[in-house]
């Protein structure tokens, strides 16, 4: 339960469909929450004379929002018939909803805040009756609640099978309800009815969203481990910097989740360690994989990764800068951005020993590429590194910065 806890805590997605009801439906929702409420039905509808009135009955009632009542899908919570109070209370209904697609209840997410509940993004709708006397109710099916398929966000894609819970309580004395469960031992709730209903949804749920985060590190770990073992070893310089980026990713979840995504990222880095040296570790598999379930600053975290397991020994090994730029091209990154995070830790190396990497790599030139689109970059890649020369004070940076612009005169020479 705690994992779903923080999941709720920190994830929280906005479909394209809950964009459109922001933009062309707001006022529209604003309507559904009064008609759900009930204002101005209640009196109407009920009866202090409750001969005849039955015992009091809930439904589930579609409609759609829009003029044309061609807009998103409600769900109305209606009930008729006697409410069962003994002495006069101040009446309303806390609807709650869940997936029960999969037999356990899950809280679903809601992306309204008057749609949520009190410190928390579950969906939770309240209304207010009033107060009510014993003998009195409804003779005609009356609004008590709402929910609106279009701005939930459930564990899970596909069809769901919701689950609504309606709460009658006194307002005066209400439960207390976390995540759309209340205690066990809490009673205050004066009835409560549960219905159900299945809804189609496209975008993913929360729980796929965060697999895939989980997913996407690990593979993260994996390509840093693949350019940590380019030269054939695991540096301990380089194994450290792994393990860093590993706690900064973590830290910010409770203990409990923090213990499970250790063991799960430690468990990726020794089975990409193991692969790598075994000589079966495939990056193309690994870079497919993050292009169909990272987003581009995943991916660019990846990079990041990369580019400071490069620079952990203080070495720019040719093997690394050729395997980073592969990384790069391969997850579609743009090559600007690309070495916007890699100069900054090639300035940081030691001086001299960034001579065992070619000119080509260092200054990411691809020497596939026709000679003018090389001549090209080489007066950007002067440009960029004489304008910083300058404002580096005498040391070994400076000197780095040297190199660079000695490493771009050479491939001058060299293509002409």
């Amino acid at each position: 339960m705690e994992g779903i806890l923080i999941i709720i805590g920190l994830i929280f997605f906005l479909g394209g469909g809950v964009n459109w009801l922001f933009s062309a439906g707001a006022r529209l929702i604003g309507a559904a929450g009064k008609a759900a409420v009930g204002k101005g039905s209640f009196k109407d509808n009920m009866d202090h004379a409750f001969k005849g009135m039955g015992e009091i009955q809930f439904r589930l009632n579609d409609r759609h929002l829009g003029e044309d009542g061609d807009g998103a899908l409600v769900k109305d919570i209606q009930i008729k018939g006697l409410i069962p109070i003994l002495e006069t209370t101040n009446i309303g209904f806390i609807i709650s909803v869940f997936d029960g697609t999969d037999g356990e209840l899950q809280p679903v997410l809601s992306a309204i805040d008057s749609f949520q509940e009190k410190d928390s993004v579950v969906y939770q709708h309240i209304s207010e009756v009033g107060e009510i006397s014993p003998n009195q109710g409804f003779f005609e099916w009356v609004n008590v609640g709402v929910v609106i398929p279009e701005i939930i966000e459930p564990p899970y894609s596909g069809n769901r099978e919701l689950v609504v819970l309606a709460r009658m309580v006194d307002l005066d004395d209400t439960p207390a309800i976390r995540h759309g469960f209340t205690d066990k031992n809490d009673n205050k709730a004066l009835l409560h009815k549960r219905l159900s209903f299945s809804h189609i949804f496209k975008d993913k749920g929360y729980k796929e969203v965060s697999e895939d985060k989980e997913e996407a590190t690990s593979i993260c770990l994996k390509i840093g481990m693949a350019v940590a073992m380019a030269d054939g070893s695991l540096d301990d310089s380089e194994g450290d910097a792994l393990k860093k980026w590993v706690i900064k990713e973590v830290e910010h979840h409770g203990n409990e989740k923090q213990v499970a995504l250790k063991k799960l990222y430690n468990n990726a880095m020794r089975e990409a360690y193991i692969a790598a040296r075994d000589g079966k570790l495939t990056l193309s598999d690994l870079t497919y994989r993050l292009n169909e379930i990272g987003d581009k600053t995943t991916k660019y975290e990846a990079i990041e990764l990369c580019m400071e397991v490069m620079a952990a020994d203080g070495v720019a090994d040719a093997s690394e800068l050729n395997i980073i730029r592969k990384i790069g091209r391969s997850l579609g990154l743009d090559v600007d951005e690309v070495e916007k995070l890699r100069d900054p830790k090639i300035i940081g190396l030691n001086t001299g020993v960034t001579n065992q990497a070619s000119i080509e790599e260092m200054l990411g030139i691809d020497p596939s590429l026709p000679v003018d689109q090389i001549k090209k970059k080489l007066r950007i890649e002067f440009q960029k590194w004489n304008s910083r020369i300058n404002t580096l004070p005498e040391g070994e940076e400076r000197q780095n910065v040297q190199l660079m612009l000695e490493r771009v005169a050479e491939a001058r020479k060299k293509y002409g």
